[in-house]
């Protein structure tokens, strides 16, 4: 199991109790420091004094795991307007959006998509692209998708 899976497993019991979503994680190093950047959000949005109340509670539970070896920088965000898309509750709750999707495969001779999210049933995104219509992706083939906004 990855860092960043690991992550994942040690803060959603923690996320869940606090009613929010883990939207994403990051660990990474950057100019010689490991960062561990981690995304939430909740129906309501996040705001500022969510991402200080969550940060103290993320420290005190990773502090006393063994998950991260390194001393660490913990950055908490909201995933902003282009936000993610990586779980399949996620692609559910944004039916009728604007998403972009890049895929680990050709589909008829595409990988990128941009279109409105139709549908997520049996493992499958179903998108009105803007260049061959309606298109169906086998969730495990996508390799990443975003909100698409048109700002």
């Amino acid at each position: 199991m990855s860092e960043i899976q690991e992550i994942e497993k040690l803060l959603k019991p923690v996320a869940e109790q606090e009613k929010i979503e883990v939207v994403d994680v990051q660990y990474v190093k950057e100019n010689g420091d490991w960062i561990a950047r981690i995304f939430i959000d909740n129906e309501h949005g996040i705001t500022m004094s969510d991402c200080e109340r969550v940060s103290h509670v993320f420290s005190n539970v990773l502090d006393k795991s063994d998950v991260l070896k390194e001393s660490y920088i913990l950055e908490i965000s909201s995933p902003g307007l282009n936000r993610v898309l990586k779980k399949e509750e996620s692609f559910k709750r944004f039916i009728g959006s604007k998403v972009k999707i890049q895929t680990l495969k050709s589909i008829n001779n595409q990988r990128n998509f941009l279109g409105e999210l139709l549908d997520f049933s049996d493992g499958k995104v179903k998108i009105n692209d803007a260049t061959n219509g309606i298109v169906d992706i086998n969730f495990l083939d996508i390799k990443k998708a975003n909100i698409e906004t048109d700002i």
